[in-house]
């Protein structure tokens, strides 16, 4: 059985949520010299993994994916991890402790954060070459970016369908940095305004961008998202959410269903009006793998959301 290998960063998140929007407090003739404080209602420490957010989801449908990435000698899996998740392929760092994310979301899905890598300065020493089982699509999330390139590139000689994740690692990557990425990576998977970094960084239009990936998938937030190749753009509409409580692990639980679906061979289409039921589900409670549903409950939400039936 062919599986999904999945590269990204290890961290701890301290999550915050800010109960006004940013843009209230900020004043656009002194941006050059910012200084600002935000009083947060909320704060949550979580244990946080690009990686691990996508393999709980996958989880949530049978999958075991494949996991590369770098940890601190402080951490420890889980049963659930170890019985669900491939953890041959993660690198051990004995000298160096835990990275640090600090989120602050606002009221308007606007999102201020700051990263700290210890560990993840290692991530280049574990190699696609050394996966022995039989791949058939990939993701290379947000990580240190050597390791990100180096292993799109890889995945490439290997023939593996990757999807290009750059997140917040875009933006300290430059127009080399993102020309190779594109040379070897299928698809590109950002939000809008990631997209507009990367067209920015690299110079390009949207069509020359696109021409250059078999698709390119940009979500919208709440506004949905839309899968663009050569031909024509796919538009998908939003799952209406009455009571959002933590919409931090949306965007992770959106695309690593996209990715299970797509192995099974389903259209992207289908694939993808999963993911956004999914990222939906996420939302419902606080923090990134506390979200549950049984498989008949999902097949009835997705009937009722999409009008189509379907079995998992």
């Amino acid at each position: 059985m062919s599986r999904i290998l999945v590269s990204g960063s290890t961290a701890y998140d301290y999550i915050m949520d800010y109960g006004d929007k940013f843009t209230n407090h900020i004043n656009n003739e002194n941006i050059h010299k910012l200084s600002v404080c935000f009083v947060i209602d909320k704060l949550k420490k979580e244990r946080w993994w690009t990686w691990l957010n996508i393999a709980y989801n996958l989880a949530l449908l049978w999958e075991k994916p494949i996991l590369m990435s770098s940890i601190w000698l402080d951490y420890e899996f889980s049963d659930f991890h170890r019985q669900n998740i491939n953890l041959d392929y993660v690198y051990t760092c004995s000298e160096l402790l835990s990275a640090s994310w600090y989120i602050t979301n606002d009221i308007s899905e606007s999102q201020i954060t700051a990263f700290y890598p210890w560990a993840m300065n290692k991530a280049d020493l574990v190699s696609v070459y050394d996966v022995k089982e039989l791949l058939n699509y990939a993701i290379v999330s947000p990580n240190k970016k050597e390791a990100m390139l180096a292993q799109v590139k890889e995945l490439n000689e290997k023939w593996v369908k990757t999807f290009f994740d750059p997140g917040q690692a875009i933006f300290w990557m430059d127009k080399y940095d993102l020309e190779q990425a594109m040379k070897y990576a299928n698809y590109l998977i950002v939000n809008d305004f990631e997209f507009d970094l990367f067209k920015s960084k690299i110079w390009l239009e949207k069509h020359e961008i696109i021409n250059n990936f078999e698709k390119v998938v940009i979500t919208l937030w709440s506004k949905g998202s839309v899968i663009i190749d050569e031909e024509k753009e796919l538009f998908i509409n939003p799952v209406e959410i009455a009571n959002a409580i933590d919409p931090t692990w949306a965007w992770d639980a959106y695309r690593w269903w996209l990715l299970k679906w797509l192995n099974l061979g389903y259209s992207w289409e289908t694939s993808w009006k999963i993911g956004s039921l999914l990222a939906s589900i996420s939302v419902w409670v606080y923090g990134w793998q506390n979200h549950f549903i049984t498989k008949d409950d999902f097949e009835d939400r997705f009937e009722s959301e999409f009008g189509e039936k379907i079995e998992l």
